[in-house]
């Protein structure tokens, strides 16, 4: 059953991808998982035992990550939860109404609760942050790649959370690991940008203070990850976990 989901997750991408509008998908930064990454992606998450599994998918799409999560948990392949949360964030109205479909397939055969979640992400992590809110064990992400202008309001909440950055997918990172207990797993599909460079440092800064990296895969053509978007853009797929927060010397 649940295989089937995200296949037809996938065919929904292939059908619905080509009808959105070049410039709303820009000005979203959308580009949608394709399933044999989501799968890949899925595959790294190690071993687990947890009562509830609490999964984090923010910019779902049409909701093809969570699928290949909860298809490998319900393989019984080394995620060994007795129940699972999921909140999936999604802010395009059109996308939306299909992953709430695609996910409430789950919820006839398997113990799990998916959440969709309209209101943009950043302002919501903020708020749940501010509220001294840790809750997901499991983070899996395919987050927006759009440039944040230096004078919106996106970068000024950011800034109060402690998060520096230039671009919305760095900040879906970011925010992604402050909600993360201690301990939790993070998979993410990403540009390689982050990786040098001036603007990018305070996020470096960020995350190698909040999390261990323990798997990086670098796809070998910059074409591979989106084909079917056309996008020539040097992706990696990192895997970490959440640590707790390393004390000044």
């Amino acid at each position: 059953m649940t295989i089937q989901i995200l296949d037809h997750a996938d065919a929904l991408r292939r059908k619905v991808a080509p009808g959105l509008a070049t410039k709303r998908k820009s000005a979203l930064g959308q580009f949608m998982t394709p399933s044999s990454v989501a799968r890949f992606m899925a595959s790294l998450f190690p071993p687990a035992t947890l009562q509830t599994c609490r999964l984090l998918d923010a910019g779902a799409g049409l909701g093809a990550l969570s699928c290949a999560f909860i298809d490998r948990w319900a393989a019984g392949d080394g995620l060994k939860f007795q129940d699972a949360e999921v909140d999936a964030y999604e802010i395009d109205d059109a996308l939306r109404a299909h992953l709430e479909q695609t996910l409430a397939n789950y919820t006839g055969g398997l113990p799990v609760a998916p959440k969709i979640i309209a209101g943009d992400f950043i302002w919501e992590a903020a708020r749940r942050i501010l509220q001294g809110s840790k809750s997901y064990t499991h983070v899996i992400l395919n987050p927006p790649y759009k440039k944040i202008n230096s004078a919106s309001e996106h970068r000024l909440i950011l800034r109060r959370m402690g998060i520096e950055t230039v671009n919305l997918y760095t900040a879906f990172v970011a925010l992604s690991l402050a909600m993360m207990r201690s301990g939790g797993q993070l998979v993410a599909i990403i540009p390689r940008s982050f990786c040098n460079g001036p603007y990018y440092r305070p996020f470096r800064d960020f995350l190698l203070g909040r999390a261990a990296l323990r798997h990086m895969h670098l796809f070998a053509s910059r074409n591979q990850a989106f084909k079917d978007d056309d996008v020539l853009q040097e992706n990696i797929i990192s895997s970490g976990w959440s640590v707790p927060r390393r004390k000044a010397m």
